[in-house]
């Protein structure tokens, strides 16, 4: 693997900015925490609920794939949004939608009125609401992050704090579901969306994206088509969802399968969180000493097999509580693999695409990853229904590694495009890494810097 050693300060001059320097982010860190805890414990819910009424991972899959499905129809007009539209309101906006809609959820579960089609009709317009603000996180975690952090920040957002979140709400959400019942748990999730839209609203100012000629997502997808970095980062994105984030969907039937206990949901749950909650940590080190291509490739090839050895090693062990431990111990790192595949590949189609085109390729992106989701939980939910429970999954495990060699040489482009894009970012170490949320600089760092009203690129 490629490996460099040159230090952050001879390449740009300044210490690293920790990455919560700014109390605004660190009231984000937080807002987002609570808003996150709240999801997974409803997640779990559904989860549950859903299953147990239908004993069908495919109908299982079909509810959580309401959460993206809307993605493709609404991410073109969130591109549009974010060239309009200031990106806090949309954020805050996003969440006061998702608060009235689980408050309306929680007064049906509250009446015994909720059932399998509701849960359906809840999911998809929760998709909806995501879907057009999906553009906008990326934005505004670039407008954010101190310069050369880009990706250890996005890491955070996007799989360091669900995965923290996750872990404490599938085991507090397990424990809400046996004692006081769902009612308290969608309960919960309606509150948590307030400190976040709270949180949005206090932040100053943030740039716009100038408009784009000719329609965001046709813009985006030309500039795609023509960015031969794009291309393979989109190719390995919808690989990832298409072979790696469907397993979320199979968890209830794994659970199911080798102990039917409700709270052995919540502990693969746990333990596949426990992986993505490692991602920070993970990026830091890793960019010290690997090129992307090889952290990418080590990424997907052990996410493949991984995911094969859990399949083989669960089903060898007897249901009970050795099949629990050995899947535990597998899904940790299987969720870690995922987690940084996803974050880095985020934050390489964020540096490589201009401000001019930057809201077509985001929602592009989203679009994609929100479409090739629901298609795997699918594939792997029917696999599973017609035959058996481990062989899919291990059919998926090997898709992914054989995507990792078969583009092996095509990755070495994000090598050169992230040297052009941020001549800094590419194979330096950073002086000091973060601790799991955050800090990490060192005495006499450079300050904090102001968020960004014209947008220095935060490589």
């Amino acid at each position: 693997m490629t490996s460099t050693r040159r230090s952050h300060e001879a390449v740009t001059g300044a210490r690293p900015v920790p990455l919560l320097a700014d109390p605004r982010v660190r009231r984000l860190v937080v807002a987002n925490i609570a808003s996150y805890l709240g999801t997974a414990m409803t997640a779990l819910a559904v989860a549950f609920v859903a299953y147990r009424q239908t004993e069908s991972v495919v109908l299982t899959a079909l509810v959580f794939s309401g959460n993206t499905l809307p993605f493709v129809i609404l991410a073109p007009l969130s591109g549009r949004l974010i060239t309009h539209t200031d990106v806090r309101y949309m954020l805050a906006a996003g969440q006061a939608a998702k608060a009235l809609l689980w408050a309306g959820v929680t007064v049906a579960a509250g009446l015994g009125a909720l059932d399998y089609g509701l849960l359906l009709a809840a999911n998809f317009a929760y998709g909806s609401a995501s879907g057009l603000i999906t553009a906008a996180w990326p934005r505004l975690i670039e407008l954010i992050a101190p310069p050369d952090r880009l990706p250890d920040l996005t890491a955070m957002f996007k799989n360091t704090i669900p995965s923290v979140a996750a872990i404490a709400g599938a085991l507090s959400g397990g424990i809400l579901l046996a004692t006081l019942g769902r009612t308290w748990v969608f309960a919960i999730d309606t509150v948590s969306y307030v400190p976040l839209a709270v949180a949005l609203l206090m932040l100053p100012p943030l740039a716009k994206l100038p408009p784009e000629k000719g329609g965001a997502v046709r813009v985006g997808i030309r500039f795609v088509s023509r960015t031969r970095a794009l291309r393979q980062a989109f190719l390995l994105t919808a690989a990832l969802n298409l072979a790696a984030f469907p397993i979320l969907s199979a968890l209830p039937a794994i659970a199911h399968e080798i102990d039917a206990r409700g709270h052995v949901l919540g502990l693969l749950t746990g333990a596949f969180c426990a992986g993505g909650a490692l991602v920070v940590w993970a990026v830091v080190r890793l960019r010290r000493r690997f090129s992307y291509s090889s952290i990418l490739f080590g990424g997907f090839f052990g996410a493949g097999l991984l995911l094969l050895a859990n399949s083989a090693l669960t089903e060898w062990r007897n249901p009970g509580v050795d099949a629990v431990i050995v899947a535990g111990i597998t899904l940790v790192p299987i969720g870690l693999a995922v987690a940084l595949n996803a974050s880095l590949l985020q934050a390489l189609v964020v540096l490589e695409c201009p401000d001019e085109t930057k809201g077509g390729v985001l929602a592009t992106y989203g679009a994609l990853a929100a479409a090739v989701t629901p298609i795997g939980g699918l594939l792997l939910g029917a696999a599973i229904d017609a035959s058996s429970l481990w062989f899919p999954l291990g059919c998926f495990g090997v898709l992914l590694s054989t995507v990792a060699v078969a583009l092996r040489g095509r990755l070495r482009i994000f090598d050169t495009s992230t040297a052009r894009a941020c001549p800094a970012l590419h194979g330096r170490p950073l002086a000091r890494a973060p601790l799991l949320l955050g800090g990490g600089g060192h005495r006499g760092a450079a300050p904090p810097p102001s968020f960004r009203a014209i947008g220095t690129p935060p490589c």
